[in-house]
């Protein structure tokens, strides 16, 4: 409902519902005037959060049709759930994005969080946590604030003079109001300028920035060691073999120290926890679900067009028929007594 309530009458929007199953309000986005959006909030009461978290047929209905030349399609996916099945998402998102951008806004204690944040990263968008309900308005003000000021879009960096340079991420995100773009480039000259080239709504933008100040400092290798290790898993994603991936990845992340999904940081703690002549004790410890989950909505009966709950009070009466037509059988048949035939 904040997004409703800030939208413009010349903007155009829909609203995707998702859980187990999926459907949206209008067939297509409808401009934003007051009948629309009166219709889109009574739409956004009325749903509950229940069942499962499907998130590709929602996401292939956000980004389904055409872009427009004079329109920026913003698509904000909110969820509280975990989202599985990451490969195909991200598959899906580089195939249907084009020329739209991807928010993800996680709430609560255990969204998918390297999920949403890959997936903002690959949407050319943001990813927003709130791990407090408290906080949801405050920070859907910001990013919807975010949302309607793009500073510059379609961002390209250019090092004349600098040969091959390797500049990472690519493609750069869009710039937003109080959000930097960091960039890091890898090259084995230091030009003397670099230009950023981008668009401002529909005007070209240029500026050039001196590069004569430039100092070393702490911590720039291994922040471009982690930008490379996720350029070659993208890579990975849209074909790029297995094998030369991982030798890829390998070398950087080993050399740089970094966690990846092929090495791993180990820490052993020698401190003695028990006395060495103790004996061992065995406990049985609950699994319990993630802070606000609640067992029906994860693991309860399914919501659709015929309630789960539905089916399992009309199976049970149809056992407890047959149950009792079993009975009443029984009471009538007439007894059967067997007689062992005797020999000659």
């Amino acid at each position: 409902t904040l997004a409703l309530a800030r939208l413009r009458p010349a903007d155009r929007f829909n609203v995707i519902r998702f859980n187990h199953t999926t459907d949206r309000l209008f067939a297509h986005a409808q401009p934003a005037d007051r009948g629309n959006v009166v219709t889109a909030q009574r739409y956004v009461a009325a749903i509950r959060a229940e069942g499962g978290t499907e998130m590709l047929p929602a996401l292939q209905l956000a980004l389904d049709g055409t872009d427009q030349a004079d329109r920026l399609r913003q698509v904000i996916f909110l969820t509280d759930g975990a989202v599985g099945n990451e490969a195909r998402l991200f598959q899906a998102i580089r195939e249907r994005l084009g020329d739209s951008r991807l928010f993800t806004v996680g709430i609560g204690s255990a969204p998918n969080s390297h999920f949403m944040r890959e997936a903002a990263r690959l949407g050319r968008g943001t990813f927003t946590y709130i791990g407090d309900t408290a906080e949801v308005k405050e920070r859907m003000t910001g990013l919807f604030r975010k949302l309607q000021s793009p500073a510059l879009t379609d961002v390209r960096l250019e090092l004349p003079g600098a040969g091959a340079a390797e500049i990472l991420p690519g493609p750069i995100p869009d710039l937003y109001l109080g959000e930097p773009i960091v960039v890091s480039v890898r090259t084995r000259m230091l030009p003397s300028e670099a230009v950023v080239r981008g668009r401002f709504g529909s005007t070209p933008w240029e500026s050039r920035v001196r590069l004569q100040q430039a100092a070393p400092g702490s911590g720039l290798s291994v922040h471009w060691a982690r930008a490379k290790i996720a350029a070659m898993l993208d890579q990975r994603r849209t074909g790029a073999a297995d094998d030369d991936v991982r030798r890829g990845v390998l070398e950087v992340a080993l050399r740089h120290h970094l966690i990846s999904p092929y090495t791993s940081l180990v820490a052993v703690d020698v401190t003695p926890a028990r006395p060495g002549d103790a004996p061992l004790a065995r406990h049985p410890l609950a699994t319990s679900l993630p802070h606000g989950w609640e067992y029906e909505a994860v693991l309860g009966l399914g919501q659709g067009a015929t309630p789960g709950r539905q089916h399992l009070l009309v199976g049970l009466a149809a056992l407890l028929l047959a149950a009792g037509l079993r009975v009443a059988l029984d009471r009538e048949a007439p007894p059967v007594v067997a007689r062992r035939r005797r020999g000659p």
